[in-house]
């Protein structure tokens, strides 16, 4: 199963609703808060084009950015950082960049290659491939694995991807509470409630009902954005869920999977 990334210098050219979006963290094409903020249910992707800054989940490596060199010493820098990271270039230029790791003894990273043949398969070795590129619509197309490392919270429960049961994402503002039914607790079995903010790091405050010991209990969590997802195990005995941002005015999403 793969997906369909966009990516781009404008973000108002993007869809709004794309499963996937890529966009700049630094350099001149760098995206605005406002420009991240267009795609809430949208998973992800930001791009480092200097290999000088400690962000983003993917490097990208062409003439007038980032050199094969210069992306093994970003890629060591992101995992100290405690990220697990990914570097862009063209199939051409793969080799170099595969090279550069060898002859450092680094672990390699995650690979998204460009090549514009419209083939949407994914190459072996690579998580990702650009394949369509249209500067006059100003966006490109990927095709991307249905699990990305580093990108994605999960493996198999993509925050904002298709694989979402339940239609419980919601954008929470400050002190501003969610409640709902754990859909499991009619059905006699667990369910469970995936965390991940849409903007920046927040801190949750997850309050659990149980209809058995009739108590509430509280709990807080930190999730960050793109990567920071909590996973919470609802058992069938939770009954109510209480959820709200405890810490920054930052959006959260959330999705129940029964």
């Amino acid at each position: 199963m793969t997906r369909t990334m966009y990516d781009g210098v404008d973000a108002s050219r993007l869809p709004a609703n794309a499963q996937l979006v890529g966009g700049y963290v630094d350099g001149a094409y760098a995206w605005s808060a406002a420009d991240w903020a267009r795609f809430p249910r949208s998973v992800k992707v930001r791009i480092a084009v200097f290999s000088s800054t400690n962000d983003g989940e993917v490097l990208d490596v062409e003439p007038g950015n980032a050199t094969p060199a210069e992306s093994v010493d970003w890629v060591l820098m992101r995992r100290r950082a405690g990220a697990d990271p990914t570097v862009y270039m063209n199939t051409s230029t793969w080799p170099t960049v595969r090279s550069a790791f060898s002859a450092r003894k680094v672990a390699e990273p995650h690979y998204w290659v460009a090549q514009y043949d419209g083939i949407t398969a994914l190459p072996a070795g690579a998580v990702a491939k650009q394949y369509y590129n249209n500067n006059q619509a100003g966006y490109d197309l990927s095709v991307v694995a249905d699990y990305w490392p580093g990108v994605d919270s999960t493996p198999g429960t993509t925050f904002g991807a298709s694989l979402r049961r339940n239609d419980m994402h919601v954008d929470l503002k400050l002190n501003t509470p969610v409640v709902f039914t754990n859909p499991a607790a009619a059905l006699g079995g667990t369910s469970t409630m995936l965390l991940a903010s849409d903007f920046g790091d927040a801190t949750v405050r997850v309050a659990t009902f149980s209809f058995k010991q009739h108590a509430w209990t509280v709990v807080e969590h930190t999730v960050t954005a793109n990567g920071g997802a909590v996973s919470l195990s609802l058992p069938a005995d939770t009954n109510k869920v209480s959820v709200n941002v405890t810490a920054g005015d930052v959006p959260v999403g959330l999705d129940v999977l029964a």
